[in-house]
């Protein structure tokens, strides 16, 4: 990869409208995915940096990469009789029981300054509007990304929310225990932005799934992280298993509130408990208006489109930016 990711992310960031300080972290992913896929296209939306999973040292590179399997571009839910697929137990059940699973993971080594954060994703958005059929959506193809994981750009505040991967790991390290007091710290990390309209619970949502995407996250923090989901309001579990972008088996948990028009929800495997991806679906119809002067019709959004989704193949910790796991 040739072009600095996070700066792509400034550049397709500066011409959006300005929402509170967690949603911009949260949609940093979905911009700069849609800058791999196309640099000439334009997304109205905030963003997420994704970062990426697990290491380990081994002399020159210091790696561990998992192929989390599967390939595919589904546009729309694919699933099998749900009796075969059912996901028992209420929200809080079924996160308990993913924070007792992944709490009990070896925890792999920490990476250190000098070092690169590597991944490999699926993304893949709903593309250009007004749609063209001279040029049809090219299906979605993985895509590699190398992370410095010590930037000091991108530390003690120099770029506001836009921390490097040292400070969210060094954040996500002294979460205490109580999932109160995660939220309570979670929301001093991101708060919101004046005249945000999001409540606290989407609110909450954002910035946990930011910080889902943090890896590599000690088994111990990710079970935290759980269990802080768990008990924000609104919080729900799909009763079936979903297919996310790499037709890979998934819970689906995601956040409902009155009001809301897209549903957006944190992808985990049904076996490991391990971070998918997540993706954004649209729970009731609207129309998304583009900036004023803009020749840019409306663009219409149906209840069950999926505006976004992101599903993690590989990740790793290397050496050196190029290197792969």
């Amino acid at each position: 990869m040739n072009v600095d990711e996070m700066k792509d992310v400034r550049e397709f960031r500066a011409g959006a409208p300005k929402p509170d300080r967690a949603r911009l972290a949260e949609g940093r992913d979905r911009l700069s995915s849609a800058a791999e896929r196309g640099r000439g296209r334009r997304l109205r939306a905030d963003g997420r940096l994704t970062a990426v999973g697990a290491a380990a040292a081994l002399t020159a590179v210091a790696v561990l990469a998992y192929s989390l399997g599967g390939g595919g571009h589904r546009g729309a839910e694919h699933t099998v009789p749900a009796t075969t697929r059912t996901v028992p137990g209420s929200v809080k059940e079924v996160l308990e029981r993913a924070a007792s699973t992944v709490e009990r993971a070896d925890p792999g080594p920490t990476p250190h300054a000098g070092q690169w954060i590597y991944e490999k994703r699926l993304s893949a958005t709903p593309g250009m509007w007004p749609k063209s059929t001279a040029q049809p959506e090219p299906e979605p193809k993985p895509q590699e990304h190398w992370v410095r994981y010590a930037d000091p750009r991108f530390e003690n505040g120099k770029e506001g929310d836009d921390r490097s991967m040292r400070e969210r790991l060094r954040f996500l390290d002294e979460l205490p225990d109580d999932p109160a007091a995660v939220l309570k710290k979670v929301r001093a990390y991101y708060p919101s932005g004046k005249g945000s309209t999001q409540s606290e619970g989407e609110q909450d949502m954002s910035a946990l799934r930011v910080l889902f995407a943090s890896q590599p996250i000690p088994p111990q923090t990710l079970a935290k992280l759980y269990r802080a989901l768990a008990t924000v309001p609104g919080t729900e579990v799909t009763d079936h298993l979903v297919r996310d972008l790499a037709g890979r088996d998934a819970i689906a948990v995601g956040h409902d509130d009155k009001g809301q028009k897209i549903r957006r929800e944190v992808l985990i495997d049904p076996h490991t408990y391990q971070y998918l991806g997540d993706r954004w679906i649209v729970v009731k119809d609207y129309k998304d208006s583009f900036p004023s002067g803009s020749d840019t019709p409306e663009r219409p959004w149906k209840a069950g489109d999926l505006m976004f989704q992101n599903a993690l193949l590989a990740t790793g910790v290397v050496d050196h930016k190029g290197d792969r796991p």
